[in-house]
């Protein structure tokens, strides 16, 4: 799934359609949905509703969040090594 932040239903569903995107895609136009998952005391300069955007993040069916990672260059994992092992994991407890 992927998180459109800040945008309208138009604007979401244009750039959806664009890169031919098959996934579903939820609408958090007031951020309010980002701004819950967003640790505190992470990048505090940016707006608490971006900071999942710059992240990967596994939730669980109860909304719990089960792998949080920043997309930052120091701790940059191109591969997803980390988010697969995790991803994984659950799948297979399921």
């Amino acid at each position: 799934m992927a998180v459109d932040v800040g945008e309208t239903a138009e604007t979401g569903s244009a750039w959806k359609q664009k890169l031919k995107w098959t996934l579903p895609v939820l609408l958090d136009s007031d951020g309010k949905v980002s701004e819950s998952y967003a640790p505190e005391g992470v990048l505090p300069d940016l707006p608490r509703s971006e900071i999942p955007i710059a992240s990967n993040l596994i939730i669980d069916r109860e909304g719990r969040i089960q792998f949080y990672s920043l997309l930052d260059s120091r701790n940059f994992d191109a591969k997803l090594v980390a988010l697969k092992a995790v991803l994984d994991g659950l799948l297979a407890s399921e």
